[in-house]
């Protein structure tokens, strides 16, 4: 067991002694406290990685303490080492950020356990804050870089979006890098976006913005470590949900920018994983909660996946890809997106360059797009 500095607050001179004589002889640091007051003096003056906190101590609760503590140290590890063994009680104590509910009289290997389950959740805790922190800083940072872009090239709405198809461009071959797939795919996805828009009878211009944003769908893959993007076999738990984050991603990186052309990339960012029967992510919309955009996308992105090689399947004929799609007409995906694309898009793709080589024969539990 690693060696860490623990607070005990306990009005119990005894509890205290005992407490620390155990955290001592396990090699630990205790210092032990009788009041709230001690505790936060102590506290402004040195760093703790757990305190250990009864809940009737002169002059507050306990209870009060944990809340204060979640607030102003959340680096903090809170255990309730109390005589009150109510369940209401330790669900308001756990609720208010304890990490653990400790009865006395106790056991002391329960106690060491209870000490080690918190020093472990305070490390995965911390982690994931630096995360969410970088995470941010990198979001901010690629949202600024993207309004310079835009403010730059606000002279002429024409300029604009000549300026800005050249940006995306640019900015999909850096995600394709990232991701390890082929540079068409962006091209061909956002070529059957345009025409399955034409054949649902969308509005020409509204198709070619269509066409002129969807390379941006998976921008949020620059937040997913390499390692997951080409693994070959399954995913993990961890690697899972690392990688369903990248829709949130896009959109924040996307998101507010006020222009059709972002705020449209953002939809799709968000939205182009989630399925028409509710069971996708990130948000588990279903039916027509799921904007227009991210559905046909949806249907673009996947066809494509399919009949392209990735690094945890081959391709698969073209012919197997629409019957995966007819497959998931009203389950995975919206019906008359399906109907649009298997009906007036079966020429989508435009040369023998873009047939896979030699596909396989598509099996009942094809993985398609991550």
């Amino acid at each position: 067991m690693t060696a860490e500095s623990i607070l005990c607050v306990d009005d119990d001179p005894q509890v205290r002694g005992l407490i620390s004589r155990v955290l001592l002889d396990s090699g630990h640091d205790c210092v032990a406290v009788g009041s709230a007051e001690e505790a936060r003096k102590l506290l402004d003056e040195r760093s703790f990685a757990v305190v250990l906190c009864d809940i009737g101590l002169p002059g507050r609760s306990g209870l009060d303490l944990v809340e204060e503590l979640g607030r102003t140290h959340p680096e903090l590890a809170t255990v309730m080492v109390t005589g009150r063994d109510e369940p209401e009680i330790a669900s308001t104590a756990l609720q208010l950020g304890a990490y653990g509910y400790l009865t006395k009289p106790f056991e002391v290997n329960q106690l060491l356990i209870d000490v080690t389950e918190a020093l472990r959740r305070r490390k995965r805790d911390a982690a994931r804050r630096l995360y969410e922190s970088d995470l941010q800083e990198t979001v901010v940072s690629r949202t600024e870089e993207l309004e310079v872009a835009v403010a730059r090239l606000e002279d002429s709405e024409g300029e604009l979006r000549r300026a800005y198809a050249e940006t995306i461009s640019r900015l999909s071959r850096a995600i394709e890098s990232h991701d390890g797939a082929t540079g068409a795919h962006v091209e061909r996805v956002s070529f059957y976006a345009e025409q399955i828009a034409l054949a649902l009878g969308l509005d020409p211009a509204r198709a070619k913005l269509l066409r002129l944003v969807s390379p941006l769908h998976d921008i949020g893959k620059i937040s997913v470590s390499e390692k997951a993007l080409r693994k070959t076999g399954p995913l993990d738990t961890q690697e899972r949900v690392e990688m369903e984050r990248h829709a949130d991603v896009g959109h924040e990186l996307l998101a507010g920018s006020g222009t059709e052309l972002l705020e449209t990339a953002a939809v799709i960012a968000w939205t182009h994983h989630e399925r028409w029967d509710g069971s996708g992510y990130p948000r588990g919309l279903a039916g027509e909660e799921i904007p227009l955009e991210g559905r046909i996308v949806a249907v673009a992105d996947v066809f494509d996946a399919l009949t392209s090689d990735r690094p945890y399947r081959p391709a698969v004929s073209a012919a197997d890809a629409r019957a995966h799609l007819r497959a998931g007409r009203g389950t995975a995906f919206d019906p008359q997106v399906v109907d649009a694309f298997v009906g007036d898009v079966r020429r989508a793709r435009r040369n023998g360059s873009d047939e896979p080589v030699a596909p396989r024969p598509m099996s009942a539990s094809i993985t398609t797009a991550r």
